[in-house]
């Protein structure tokens, strides 16, 4: 496993006798995509330099993971499209020629009415498209059809856990990310964490989050010292909405960029009601960096020390340091925190990632006695929604 994870003023005992019953392996473990088409058809539309993914919830979150920690090796210039709003689409549209741009709408029932608008919106301007939806008579695919774009299909999984499937390979095989790796990460993963097993880490988890809100900590604050790992917070925050927060059961997650969330969230969490439960996702696998004090600033004071004492740390320590001062002060008051801790950036370790998030999403959901693969509240609005335009 390519991640550490501590686990800090969390009651474990209840933790490790949590009667869980006996629950069957997931079908989004089960599903098997063909990794072999998805390279060659990103081969297939390797000319181009840009790529636009429109998509919405499930349909992105999983790929923005990969996107943000795998930006500076990627083969093209990415944005993501979640929202039909006309500056936006228009800034991107003008940064993003029709000549050298692919536009990727990704809709599993083919019917997300802001993922055709959005769409709508490139072929009004002539752009090239690739799509990924069902096999259906969905609106995306007949639009597909008729304008002659290519398509592959999505797999019946659920977006949110789809993570390890063509929802998220596709887009991240045309960037140039390795999605073998990818896969054979997630793979690994679902084999540590299956139900069938009675102790996982994931599981331990879930019960850590649970426990923590029976003692009134209904909140869970990530805090991300890394922006390479930045992008799987929105991941984790509908991972746990859709999957959990049901039957008035669920924990409300949110979150923020360390160790600039230390300037105003740490009010929060120090200072207001303490139903906080701080989750922290960091790493040690930055880049190195050093840092240089020229002669000129010698004598400098900084905070009671000389700022020439800075001389030769690496940067990395620096944000490591800033983070061990939050968690400290915790630990001084005995708040529940669980550090996430990435010893490998890589995109094996990124796929490990996606499924570990899932199954603490699935086993959070199980130990609620709520159905982890449904969202009945997310359709109504949507229905609302769709109603409201005509």
């Amino acid at each position: 496993m390519s991640f550490q994870i501590e686990i800090d003023h969390v009651n474990e005992k209840n933790r490790s006798v949590q009667d869980l019953p006996k629950n069957k392996v997931p079908g989004f473990v089960r599903a098997d995509p063909d990794l072999d088409k998805i390279r060659r058809k990103a081969e297939e539309n390797s000319e181009y330099e840009n790529l636009v993914v429109i998509g919405n919830g499930g349909s992105v979150t999983s790929f923005r993971a990969y996107l943000y920690a795998f930006m500076p090796e990627t083969d093209l210039n990415v944005r993501i499209v979640t929202t039909p709003e006309p500056d936006f689409l228009n800034r991107v549209s003008s940064e993003m020629r029709p000549e050298n741009t692919i536009v990727m709408p990704i809709s599993k029932s083919g019917e997300t009415v802001t993922v055709i608008e959005s769409l709508l919106y490139f072929l009004k301007r002539d752009y090239d498209v690739f799509g990924i939806t069902s096999d259906n008579d969905g609106a995306l695919k007949q639009i597909l059809e008729k304008t002659g774009s290519d398509w592959i299909e999505h797999l019946d999984v659920g977006g949110r856990f789809s993570g390890a499937t063509e929802t998220a390979l596709v887009p991240a095989a045309f960037a140039g990310i390795d999605i073998r790796e990818i896969r054979e990460g997630a793979e690994e993963m679902y084999e540590k964490l299956s139900p069938q097993n009675n102790y996982n880490p994931a599981l331990n988890v879930a019960s850590a989050f649970y426990d923590a809100e029976k003692q009134g900590f209904e909140q869970i604050f990530t805090g991300f010292y890394s922006t390479r790992l930045f992008g799987f917070k929105p991941l984790f925050v509908q991972l746990m909405h859709e999957t959990v927060c049901k039957e008035g059961e669920g924990q409300t997650v949110f979150g923020d960029l360390g160790p600039e969330f230390q300037h105003h969230t740490n009010q929060r969490i120090f200072g207001g009601e303490q139903d906080v439960l701080p989750v922290f996702f960091r790493t040690d696998t930055n880049e190195r960096e050093h840092i240089e004090i020229s002669h000129e600033f010698e004598g400098i004071d900084l905070g009671g020390r000389e700022l020439s004492e800075l001389d030769g740390m690496e940067l990395k320590e620096s944000v490591k340091s800033e983070y061990q001062g939050v968690k400290d002060a915790l630990d001084d008051q005995d708040t529940p925190n669980i550090t996430f801790n990435l010893t490998k950036l890589s995109h094996r370790a990124a796929g490990e990632t996606v499924a570990f998030l899932q199954y603490v999403a699935v086993y959070s959901a199980w130990l609620r006695d709520v159905n982890p693969f449904d969202q009945p509240d997310v359709e109504k609005s949507k229905k609302k929604g769709f109603e409201a335009r005509f």
